[in-house]
């Protein structure tokens, strides 16, 4: 369908491009139709992605790693220092966010970064409930009392960016280095990621409120 008048697909390709920073804009699918329409926004989409790879337990991760392999088999002369994944589930995204992120990464020398939201739901402002007595108890007796000025500030990922070095990625297998991983914030309305068709909805009226307002 398309996202106010433009695929989720070609969104997220030509956020990527209009970025500047990636060498090679990849598209990793097992569709034709999505790849033909990834190549028409200026993608690349030298492979379709193996079954195993499109399946609902599918990771994110094995994902990856398949097109990371391929590439460096396929594009020898490539050495880039890291790769990003995108999601297309994250309308909102702009370049803007994209330069932000690699400028957090580079600078922090991180090895992984994700990007994330702040979270306003405190876990010590949590309870456990006994579903047969109803009895509630607090995650933190002290937390409970406790105003959200004196609590940590947490965030969440919001499943919009994800940068990792390539040494990196290539030696763990994982796109998580919690040794050194930052984190890039985003707001709450960039953030939005499309699961359910409410989620849709709702990212489709914050965009086309954010250009009628500019």
């Amino acid at each position: 369908m398309p996202f106010a008048g433009i695929s989720l697909t070609r969104r997220v390709v030509e956020t990527a491009r209009r970025c500047g920073r990636f060498c090679r804009v990849l598209v990793t699918t097992d569709d034709q139709e999505i790849a033909e329409e990834a190549k028409s926004a200026g993608a690349e989409v030298p492979f379709l992605r193996p079954a195993s790879l499109a399946t609902d337990t599918a990771s994110s991760l094995d994902t990856l790693l398949h097109a990371f392999e391929y590439m460096l088999g396929a594009f020898p002369e490539d050495k880039p220092e890291a790769v990003g994944l995108l999601q297309a589930t994250s309308p909102l995204l702009q370049a803007r966010h994209l330069n932000e992120a690699v400028d957090v990464f580079f600078n922090g020398d991180f090895n992984s970064l994700s990007s994330m939201k702040r979270v306003t739901q405190h876990p010590e402002w949590m309870f456990y409930l006994d579903t047969v007595t109803r009895q509630a108890t607090p995650e933190s007796r002290s937390g409970i009392v406790s105003s959200a000025a004196e609590l940590k500030k947490r965030f969440i990922e919001n499943g919009a960016v994800y940068l990792v070095k390539t040494s990196w990625l290539a030696e763990s297998k994982s796109i998580y280095d919690f040794d050194r991983h930052g984190c890039y914030e985003m707001s709450a309305e960039d953030s939005i990621d499309i699961d359910t068709r409410p989620d849709w909805d709702y990212a489709e009226f914050m965009f086309e409120k954010r250009q009628k307002s500019g």
